[in-house]
């Protein structure tokens, strides 16, 4: 037994008449309560031997009567027999099956509060308690909220629930950024690479013959479903962030099947063994490299047999619409994929964040900049600006000034550097000719700054000058694509980015469907309605642009 929380602790001392000064006898009762008790406590069980030291206890209330002799001057004395009665009275009540609520862990303890959340009875039950901050919330914040907060409770979580033949009511109440959110946090964390994909296949490829269904929505649901339905009927394999990750690449691997125009070539290559051929097919990515690997172990006839029991062929149907008045910021992800600016973030001098991969957050704090600070208010808040970035919710000010405190000048000046080296290097490509008049570094500009604004995320100044040089990169590759109709960032926000619009998000794709954009006809003649870049931070889905005809 790890740890006692008791929440409330009520004493009713019984004195004799003669005593002469029964409020001093108080005063010291209450002193040992408040000062030696716990500690007393603490040592009577420290060696407490318990089969299932992990177990979640819940006692409602239980009722300890005791003798103390106060004529003893040792109040440490005095809280030893206390605690040794407290311990007596809390084995005995153990005892009473009927009296306790027992859980076999945190994550069992929490997957029975979300079960009981999602049928609106978790107020019904005085052991939830401690999640009463939760109540006020929706039902996805607080899941999301609750499944992250621990990694590995939240992953653990998941899997009960999946025993419990509830992960699917679950998902059901998510937004589709709050299932990618919980399985980027709760099962991919970062760690070493390794590979064991054998073993890994032939379950894999039994449990999608049994239960097909679970690739319904978006990669993220896929992910979630496979891993938990698989270590449901295969637990000796997890849990494991590799197989998870593996799980995730074979996810990416189909999507790009899926969008290939001469897919029936790709697999035709692939059953015939023809490797090299078929790994021309895909661009430098996730799933060429996992392809590459699988070569070592698989034939071609079995990675096709693979991908079609991943459905290859399945139709791609929207899963998600949002509505945001900034859906002009998408127009900022072909710069930021050419550029390959998400894949620096990821691996930038910037320190990783508590809970939110640091590179989606960055491009949030970018994608606010280049919007300026009169629409900080609103953008904030706006959910396509967060859908860009990859996240459910903005930060809560506390949380970025947990941040702000662990970056150094020295960091900020690393970040300078290595960005503008990368960018430098990257657009020297002969096929980013387009970018190769960026000026770097770029000219600063007063609409970028953020740092003045009121409840500003980039109070800290240098911090907010530093990204300022990302986001300036970021709007002169989207106007280099505009030629003589490019402009100043305050231009580019007002007439592209300030643009309301309504997003579906399917498996495949993400559809930004303009509704105003005072300058789209500039737009359509740059090409925009027919360019098509894979989103790689948000399940490498395509970016579809539609405009008013």
């Amino acid at each position: 037994m790890q740890t006692i929380d008791i929440h409330q602790f009520n004493a009713r001392y019984n004195v004799a008449r003669s005593l002469d000064n029964p409020t001093a006898l108080q005063h010291r009762l209450d002193r040992i309560i408040s000062d030696l008790l716990a500690r007393a406590l603490e040592d009577r069980f420290s060696s407490f031997s318990n089969s299932n030291d992990s177990a979640y206890v819940f006692i409602e209330q239980m009722d300890v009567n005791l003798t103390l002799d106060t004529s003893v001057s040792d109040d440490r004395t005095l809280a030893s027999v206390w605690a040794r009665s407290l311990q007596e009275g809390i084995l005995r009540t153990l005892s009473q099956d009927s009296a306790v609520i027992i859980f076999r862990d945190r994550s069992a303890f929490i997957a029975s509060f979300l079960e009981d959340l999602m049928q609106g009875r978790a107020e019904d039950f005085w052991y939830y308690a401690e999640f009463a901050d939760l109540r006020s919330m929706a039902i996805g914040q607080a899941v999301l909220k609750l499944l992250t907060l621990d990694r590995d409770v939240g992953r653990d979580a998941l899997l009960e629930l999946t025993r419990r033949d509830s992960l699917e009511r679950l998902l059901t109440r998510l937004t589709d950024a709050e299932v990618s959110a919980i399985a980027s946090q709760c099962l991919l964390p970062h760690s070493p690479r390794v590979m064991s994909s054998q073993a890994w296949l032939e379950a894999l490829r039994n449990l999608l013959t049994r239960t097909p269904a679970l690739l319904q929505g978006t990669p993220a649901h896929g992910l979630i479903r496979l891993y938990c339905n698989l270590l449901r009927y295969r637990p000796e394999l997890g849990p494991d962030v590799n197989l998870a990750r593996f799980i995730w690449e074979l996810l990416d691997l189909r999507y790009t099947v899926q969008q290939m125009a001469n897919r029936s070539a790709f697999l035709n290559q692939l059953g015939a063994d023809n490797w090299s051929v078929a790994l021309s097919y895909l661009e430098r990515g996730t799933g060429r490299q996992l392809l590459t690997h699988l070569q070592r172990e698989l034939t071609g006839t079995e990675v096709v047999g693979l991908l079609h029991d991943l459905e290859v062929d399945a139709p791609d149907t929207p899963t998600q619409r949002i509505r945001t008045a900034f859906g002009g910021i998408f127009l900022l992800v072909g710069a930021i994929a050419d550029l390959d600016l998400y894949s620096f973030l990821q691996n930038c001098p910037y320190p990783d964040a508590q809970g939110i991969p640091k590179a989606n957050l960055l491009l949030w704090l970018m994608a606010l900049q280049c919007l300026g600070a009169g629409n900080l208010e609103q953008a904030r808040r706006d959910r396509g600006v967060l859908g860009l970035a990859g996240l459910v919710q903005a930060p809560e000010p506390e949380w970025l000034l947990d941040y702000v405190a662990l970056l150094t000048e020295e960091i900020h000046g690393a970040f300078r550097q290595d960005l503008l080296a990368h960018c430098q290097r990257v657009i020297r490509q002969p096929d980013l000719f387009v970018y190769q008049r960026l000026s770097i570094p770029p000219e600063p500009s007063e609409w970028l700054s953020l740092h003045n604004a009121t409840h500003s995320p980039l109070s800290d100044e240098s911090w907010d000058r530093e990204l300022g040089l990302m986001s300036a990169i970021a709007l002169q590759g989207f106007a280099s694509r505009l030629g003589a109709m490019a402009g100043s960032p305050p231009y580019l926000s007002r007439n592209f980015l300030e643009s309301e619009a309504e997003i579906w998000v399917s498996e495949g794709a993400i559809a930004v469907n303009f509704l105003t954009c005072p300058l789209q006809m500039v737009l359509k003649m740059a090409g925009f309605e027919h360019f098509r870049w894979q989103i790689s931070w948000l399940g490498n889905r395509q970016l579809i642009f539609n405009f008013d005809s």
